[in-house]
């Protein structure tokens, strides 16, 4: 694939996802922001521990819609392959802070990927495959759902070939939600943002979220930090 038509295939992309956003509506009308932390500790040839933690907000100003902490063991089938089991925490405000104060919804999760790399020249490709078991406390009454995941990411080098120190580069993703129910459409994420590796374990990455739920779209602003430690044994 060329650099040249990968562009185009991305710019279709966003004018699909332009267009539906015409006929959605955004939820409070605002636009909020993510601030998220992602880590993997390498500790032996085949295993890791993946950490991350998120921060998301209703709006630009700190006004809590979710927190995600999640935590799982990565088996390291290969470079290009990696196999995941974990658990993650994620309670849920309301918009309305002063109507409906605290946790609104508090879910307990488990999961489980697979995930699979490839390149194509200098453009690097992401499949990732995650099942989830889902337990939602509410003030209703409890509920367990069952979930899919599949998230294709691309990203793209500018001024190196590949992605290492001193790297900028360009990174974009849809992934989409799917129950096991009668109405098996949950949400689907379409995600674009640019990225500074500054190290060969530390980049950063800010960029934009639009998360369909339903026929309602809302927009999201987010900065990204991975942070990968290695404690193998260096012979």
């Amino acid at each position: 694939m060329s650099r040249h038509l990968f562009k185009q295939s991305i710019l279709c992309v966003l004018l699909v996802q332009s267009s539906f956003n015409s006929f959605s509506q955004s939820p409070q009308g605002t636009v909020g922001n993510w601030l998220m932390f992602f880590n993997q500790t390498r500790l032996h040839e085949k295993w890791s521990i993946h950490t991350e933690a998120q921060y998301r907000s209703f709006e630009l100003k700190p006004n809590t819609d979710q927190i995600m902490l999640r935590v799982g063991a990565n088996y390291h089938i290969s470079n290009n392959y990696l196999a995941s089991i974990g658990y993650a925490y994620v309670p849920n405000f309301a918009f309305d802070k002063e109507q409906l104060p605290g946790v609104q919804v508090s879910e307990n999760r488990l999961w489980q990927q697979f995930l699979m790399k490839n390149n194509l020249g200098s453009v690097n490709f992401e499949h990732r495959y995650r099942l989830e078991q889902r337990w939602l406390q509410t003030n209703t009454g409890d509920k367990y759902l069952n979930r899919i995941r599949y998230l294709l990411r691309v990203t793209v080098p500018l001024n190196k070939k590949t992605v290492e120190k001193n790297t900028l580069f360009l990174t974009f993703y849809d992934e989409l939600f799917i129950h096991f129910s009668n109405t098996p459409f949950d949400r689907n994420r379409l995600y674009g943002a640019i990225g500074y590796q500054f190290l060969p374990n530390l980049n950063i990455q800010l960029g934009y979220l639009a998360q369909t739920v339903s026929i309602t779209t809302k927009h999201y602003l987010q900065a990204a930090v991975f942070y990968n430690l290695d404690l193998r044994k260096k012979e």
